[in-house]
C-alpha cells in the first residue's frame, strides 16, 4: 500500500504534464485566461488519475512479486490483493471528478462569438484560449497565429468548431507561412479533422467507465498473479568485493539496474492505459475495451520473459 501510494503520484503527475503541454499546443493562448481552463483541466485530472491507477498497479504489484518470488498463483494473489481495493478507490475518486464540459467545441464556438460581439468600430479583440483575434469593423475577420504552429499567421472570416473539438471548419482561409520556403495559401473553404478531443467518451456512463477500468486491472492483476515469475537472484549480484572503486562503481550499477527494473515493472499498465485512453478517445464501444487487457497481458508476457532472461534486472532491489 506504502509503495502504491508512493508510485501514483508519480504517474499522475507525468500524465498530468503530458496532458498540460498538449493543452498549451492546442490553446497558446491559456495561460491569460487560466479561469476558462476548468472545463479542459478536470478531464485531464481524471485521466490522469485512471491511468495513474493501472500502471502503479502494474509496477508494485511485479516488484512485490519479483521480490517475493513467490512460489504459486494463489500466494501470489494472496500477497497482492489490496492492490485490487487500492486500484477500486482511485477509480471511484476519477469517475466523481466532474467531466467539464461534455461540448468543448460549443464552448471555444461561444468564445469566438463573444469575442465578435465585443467588438466596436475599429480596433480588435483577442479571443481567449486560441490566441487569434477579430478584427473590428467591416471585415470582423479572425486573424493571428496557428495554434501550435506559431511562424504560420492565418486569417479568416468564419471559424466553426466541432461540438468535440475533432473537426474545424474553416471559411475564406488566407494561411501564410515564413520560415525557410514561403508558402501562401488561400481557399474559400477548409476543414481540419482528426483533432484530439478534449471530453471523456460519451458513449461511458461514470460507472460504466469504472466497471471497465476496474476489469482491465483487473485482468492485468490476474494475469501477473498467474504468469509473473521473475527470478530473485542472479549469478554474482550482491557480492563484495575488496576494492573501493570497485564496489562504488557495483553499487551504481545496482541502482541503475534497480532504475530500469521499475521502468520495465510499470510497461504492462502503460500499455493498458494507453490503449484505453486512445480507444476513449476514439469512441470506442465498451467491449472494444478488452483489447487493451490484452495488449497489457502481452507486455506482460514480454515482460516475465525478459525476467527469465535477464534476471540481473529484477533482482537488483531490495524494496520496491
Amino acid at each position: 500500500m506504502r509503495d502504491f501510494g508512493l508510485t501514483l503520484p508519480v504517474v499522475v503527475a507525468a500524465v498530468g504534464v503530458i496532458g498540460l503541454i498538449r493543452l498549451e499546443r492546442q490553446f497558446p493562448a491559456a495561460g491569460s485566461s487560466p479561469a476558462l481552463l476548468v472545463p479542459f483541466l478536470l478531464p485531464v485530472l481524471a485521466l490522469a488519475l485512471e491511468a495513474g491507477a493501472l500502471v502503479a498497479l502494474s509496477a508494485v504489484q511485479l516488484g512485490v512479486l519479483a521480490r517475493l518470488n513467490a512460489p504459486g498463483a494463489a500466494a501470489r494473489a494472496r500477497v497482492t490483493w489490496p492492490l485490487l481495493a487500492l486500484l477500486g478507490l482511485v477509480l471511484g475518486i476519477a469517475e466523481l471528478i466532474p467531466r467539464g464540459t461534455e461540448h468543448p467545441g460549443t464552448f471555444a464556438n461561444q468564445l469566438v462569438q463573444t469575442a465578435r460581439g465585443s467588438c466596436g468600430a475599429t480596433g480588435s479583440v483577442p479571443i481567449p484560449l486560441l490566441g487569434l483575434s477579430v478584427r473590428c469593423g467591416t471585415t470582423g475577420r479572425i486573424e493571428g497565429p496557428m495554434p501550435g504552429v506559431r511562424a504560420v499567421e492565418v486569417a479568416m472570416h468564419e471559424l466553426t468548431f466541432s461540438d468535440d473539438l475533432r473537426r474545424v471548419d474553416i471559411v475564406g482561409l488566407d494561411l501564410t507561412a515564413k520560415h525557410s520556403l514561403h508558402v501562401h495559401l488561400a481557399a474559400a473553404h477548409a476543414r481540419i479533422a482528426g483533432l484530439a478531443p478534449w471530453s471523456r467518451s460519451p458513449r461511458l456512463t461514470p460507472a460504466t467507465r469504472f466497471a471497465i477500468l476496474l476489469g482491465l486491472g483487473g485482468a492485468l492483476w490476474l494475469a501477473a498473479s498467474l504468469g509473473w515469475a521473475a527470478r530473485q537472484r542472479a549469478e554474482g549480484v550482491g557480492e563484495s568485493e575488496p576494492d573501493a572503486k570497485v564496489q562504488a562503481k557495483t553499487k551504481l550499477r545496482g541502482l541503475a539496474l534497480q532504475l530500469l527494473g521499475r521502468v520495465l515493472l510499470a510497461v504492462p499498465g502503460a500499455v493498458a492505459a494507453a490503449g484505453f485512453i486512445s480507444l476513449d478517445q476514439d469512441r470506442a464501444a465498451p467491449l472494444v475495451y478488452a483489447s487493451a487487457a490484452l495488449f497489457g497481458a502481452l507486455a506482460l508476457g514480454g515482460l516475465s520473459l525478459l525476467a527469465r532472461r535477464v534476471p540481473r534486472i529484477f533482482s537488483s532491489f531490495q524494496a520496491f
